[in-house]
C-alpha cells in the first residue's frame, strides 16, 4: 500500500508540474469525474472543481457549492475561424472572454466575480484532487458509478480542503500539492486575495498561442471538427435532461462511451430540446461586451488590445481592426437607452444674433473710438494675472472643457472638445477656434497699435503684453491663448515698429529678454509639437502638470489643410509629433478638465472684462453690427489693411 501511494504521488506531481497553461497541470480539475461524485465533494459555499462534460465532449463544467445547494455551469466555448487553416478558442461564463480554462478560473476567483446575474454565485476555494487523472479515468465508467475494487482502490479518493502548507513545512500524502511548484495549480493563493490587484488581467497571461493548424484529414475520424464559420459557440445552451414524454427522440443517438477516451468517429450533435424542460445546467445568458462609450476609451481600448496582440504573437488579420475587441452586434442587438448618434455642425457656434453686449451698442459701428478707450481702461485696472484668468476662463468654456452638459456631450459624441478636434465631425468647431485664435491676436495688435501716444506709451502696453503672454504661460497654463499673443507680436505690423521695440530694451529690459531667450523658444518647439506638456520644451522648465489649455493649433491647422510648416526635410518628422500630441491631448481631456477648473476655483470675474474675450464681442468690435457677418477672408483681408495703415502711421 505504501508503494502504491508513493507511486500515486509522484505521478500526481509529475502532472502538477507541467505549464500553468494545461488544465490538467491543476489540482482544481477532477477530469471525467461524475456529477454526483462532484456533488459529495462540495459542502461549504464558495468551493468549486472543475470536471469534464459527460452530455458534450470536450466541454467542461464548473460544479460549485452557493446558497445551500451545488450548482454546475457549463462553460461556454467559442470558436473562432479568422481565417481558413486556423481556428481560435475562447471561454466564458456570461461576458469576459479567456483564452483557456486557468485564465479563467483566476479571473473569477480573484476578483470575486459572480459566475451568472440570475444564480449570484461566486467561486473563492478550490477542492483539489489527491489522485492523478489517471485513476479517475479508470474508475469511473460511462455510467458514472465506480466499478468494483481495482488494484489501484487502497488510494481511495478523498476530498481535501486547500489549505497552504507553510513555508519549509512538510508536505503529507493526504495534501500533494506543492508550496514551491503550485504556482499554477491552484487559482489565487486565497490567503493572499487581499493583498492582490485585480486579476483582469488574467486574459492573457498565459501568452497561449492563439492560433492553431485545423486538424489534418487523416485525423478526421478522432475528433469532431468546429463548423467552418467565422465564429462558433458551443456549450452556450443548456443540455436539458429530457422527460419521459420527449424519451422517444433520443432513441437511436448512442451517446454513450467514456468521455476520457477518443471516439472511432465524431459523436453526434446534442439534440435541442424545449426550454421548458428540467436543465441539467445552471443556465448561462452571454452579453456582449459593452464597447467604449467615448472616443477617448475606444483609443484606450485600441492601445490595450494591440498591445495583447503583439505579446501573443496573434497574426490573426482581425485583430488589426479598430472594432476587434468588440463582436459586431446583431440585429436584434438592443442600442443602449439614452444613446444618440452625434450631430454633424454645419453652422458656427458663435451666434452673433443672440450676443447681447454690455459694452457695445445694438448697431456699432468698427473699431468704435469711444470703445477702444473705454476697453483701455478696463485692462488698466486690472493686472496681468486677472486678465489671463479671464482668457483662460472663455477658452475653457470655447473649447468645450469646463461647463459642458449632458446635452453638449451626447451631440457631440464625446465629453470634451479636446476630443471633439480630432474626429471628423468636429470640422465646424476646429473653424470656430481657428477663428477664435485669430481674433485674440486682432485685438492685441489692435491694443498695440492703437496707442497714438508717444513711443513711451506704445513700449509700455508692448511691456504689458509681454507680461500677459507670461502669466498665461506658467501660473495659467493657457497655451492657446499663449499662442494667440504670441502671434499678435509676430505680426509684420508689430515687428517693423522699430522704435518701439528700441525703447522696449532701453525701459523694460527683463521683458524684452524673457521675450526673446523664452518665449520665441517655446512657441518654436510648440509648433514643431515638441511641447504638449510631453516633455521639457528648450532652456525653459515646461511641465504637462502646468498645462489647462494645450496647445492645439498645429492640430487646427494640420486637420482644416492650411498651410503650417515651410517644406523642409523635418516636415514629416514635424508632422508625425504633431498626431502624437493629437493622441496624447485626446486621451487626456479628463487631465486637463481637472487642472482648469483648479486654476478657477474661487476666481471671480468681471463682467465687462469677460465680454471682452469673447468671440463674438470680437467680431462686432472689428466689423461692426453688419460687417461681422461677412465671409471670413474677406473680413480678414479689410482688417489687415487697417493694421497696415495704422502701422505706418505710427512710425
Amino acid at each position: 500500500m505504501e508503494l502504491a501511494n508513493e507511486r500515486l504521488r509522484k505521478e500526481l506531481e509529475e502532472e502538477l508540474k507541467l505549464g500553468t497553461e494545461q488544465l490538467c497541470s491543476h489540482a482544481w480539475y477532477h477530469g471525467c469525474l461524475p456529477r454526483k461524485e462532484a456533488e459529495s465533494m462540495l459542502w461549504n459555499d464558495g468551493e468549486f472543481l472543475i470536471r469534464d462534460s459527460r452530455s458534450s465532449l470536450g466541454d467542461y463544467v464548473l460544479s460549485c457549492h452557493w446558497g445551500g445547494q451545488t450548482l454546475h455551469f457549463k462553460i461556454i466555448r467559442v470558436v473562432l475561424r479568422p481565417r481558413k487553416g486556423y481556428s481560435r478558442t475562447l471561454f466564458q461564463f456570461e461576458q469576459e472572454q479567456f483564452d483557456n480554462v486557468p485564465a479563467l478560473v483566476r479571473f473569477y476567483v480573484g476578483n470575486r466575480k459572480v459566475i451568472s446575474d440570475i444564480s449570484g454565485a461566486v467561486v473563492s476555494r478550490p477542492v483539489n484532487r489527491s489522485v492523478p487523472l489517471r485513476c479517475l479515468k479508470e474508475r469511473f465508467s460511462d455510467t458514472g458509478q465506480p466499478p468494483g475494487p481495482s488494484k489501484e482502490e487502497e488510494a481511495p479518493l478523498r476530498r481535501f480542503s486547500y489549505c497552504p502548507a507553510a513555508a519549509g513545512e512538510q508536505i503529507l500524502d493526504g495534501n500533494l500539492l506543492r508550496t514551491k511548484d503550485r504556482s499554477g495549480s491552484d487559482p489565487s493563493s486565497l490567503d493572499q486575495l487581499g493583498q492582490r490587484p485585480s486579476l483582469h488581467g488574467a486574459q492573457s497571461d498565459s501568452n497561449l498561442l492563439t492560433g492553431s493548424p485545423e486538424t489534418s484529414p487523416g485525423d478526421q475520424d478522432r475528433t469532431q471538427l468546429p463548423p467552418l464559420s467565422p465564429a462558433f459557440r458551443t456549450g452556450s445552451d443548456p443540455v436539458l435532461r429530457p422527460s419521459a414524454s420527449v424519451s422517444h427522440l433520443l432513441e437511436g443517438l448512442g451517446l454513450s462511451g467514456s468521455e476520457g477516451r477518443l471516439h472511432s468517429k465524431a459523436p453526434p450533435k446534442p439534440l435541442r430540446v424545449p426550454s421548458m424542460l428540467m436543465s441539467d445546467y445552471c443556465e448561462l445568458v452571454p452579453k456582449v461586451p459593452h464597447g467604449p462609450r467615448s472616443h477617448v476609451e475606444r483609443l484606450q481600448t485600441e492601445e490595450r488590445w494591440r498591445g495583447r496582440a503583439h505579446i501573443t504573437e496573434t497574426t490573426f488579420g482581425f485583430l488589426d481592426s479598430v472594432e476587434a475587441p468588440f463582436p459586431p452586434q446583431s440585429e436584434e442587438t438592443e442600442v443602449e437607452p439614452g444613446f444618440e448618434r452625434p450631430l454633424l455642425e454645419t453652422t458656427s457656434s458663435f451666434q452673433l444674433q443672440h450676443f447681447n453686449s454690455l459694452l457695445l451698442t445694438p448697431n456699432n459701428k468698427p473699431l468704435d473710438p469711444g470703445t477702444l478707450k473705454h476697453l483701455k481702461d478696463i485692462f488698466a485696472t486690472h493686472d496681468c494675472h486677472t486678465t489671463a484668468l479671464h482668457i483662460l476662463k472663455m477658452d475653457c468654456q470655447a473649447l468645450r472643457i469646463i461647463g459642458v452638459s449632458k446635452e453638449q456631450q451626447r451631440a457631440m459624441g464625446v465629453s470634451s472638445g479636446l476630443e471633439l478636434i480630432t474626429l471628423p465631425q468636429g470640422h465646424q468647431f476646429r473653424k470656430d477656434l481657428l477663428e477664435r485664435h485669430h481674433l485674440i491676436a486682432l485685438g492685441i495688435a489692435v491694443d498695440i497699435l492703437g496707442c497714438t501716444g508717444s513711443v513711451a506709451e506704445r513700449a509700455a502696453t508692448l511691456h504689458k503684453v509681454i507680461q500677459l503672454a507670461v502669466e498665461l504661460w506658467r501660473p495659467v497654463g493657457d497655451l492657446f491663448a499663449l499662442s494667440a499673443v504670441m502671434k499678435a507680436l509676430q505680426l509684420p505690423q508689430i515687428t517693423r515698429l522699430e522704435q518701439t521695440w528700441r525703447h522696449l530694451r532701453q525701459s523694460h529690459t527683463a521683458s524684452a529678454i524673457v521675450y526673446e531667450k523664452e518665449l520665441k523658444p517655446l512657441l518654436g518647439n510648440l509648433n514643431r509639437a515638441e511641447g504638449y506638456g510631453l516633455r521639457p520644451t528648450g532652456n525653459s522648465v515646461f511641465s504637462a502638470k502646468e498645462v489647462a489649455v494645450p496647445h492645439i493649433l498645429p492640430l487646427l491647422s494640420l486637420m482644416e489643410g492650411e498651410q503650417l510648416w515651410d517644406d523642409n526635410e523635418e516636415t514629416c518628422d514635424v508632422l508625425l509629433r504633431t498626431l502624437e500630441a493629437a493622441r496624447f491631448v485626446a486621451t487626456n481631456t479628463g487631465a486637463y478638465q481637472i487642472r482648469a477648473e483648479a486654476r478657477l476655483q474661487g476666481f471671480q470675474s468681471t463682467p465687462e472684462l469677460l465680454e471682452i474675450f469673447q468671440t463674438e464681442f470680437s467680431l462686432r468690435l472689428f466689423w461692426g453690427s453688419k460687417g461681422a457677418q461677412a465671409e471670413r477672408g474677406e473680413r480678414y483681408k479689410k482688417f489687415e489693411r487697417i493694421l497696415t495703415v495704422l502701422s505706418q502711421k505710427l512710425e
